[in-house]
């Protein structure tokens, strides 16, 4: 599914806009038994930079990444019947 909603051309997208929505893609993935290796290749492939530069350059984005993933687990969690 594609998300089309915020569809426009931009030099650059907002950052509080990729971490939304990296952060609700990582949160579709929640019963995806996804590895540490996984989700390091991932990160490496989005950034298109080294793995070491993109743990040491964009740490603090791809943490704000998996909080707003947990923010979205919680919430579900909360709505779902048990």
């Amino acid at each position: 599914m594609i998300d089309l909603h915020r569809a426009q051309q931009r030099k650059k997208v907002p950052q509080r806009w990729l971490i939304k929505d990296l952060g609700s893609l990582y949160f579709s993935a929640h019963e995806v038994p996804l590895t540490l290796r996984d989700r390091l290749r991932f990160m490496k492939r989005y950034s298109n930079k080294s793995l070491r530069d993109t743990i040491e350059q964009d740490a603090t984005f791809w943490h704000k990444v998996e909080q707003r993933a947990q923010v979205l687990l919680e919430k579900w969690q909360r709505h779902t019947p048990k």
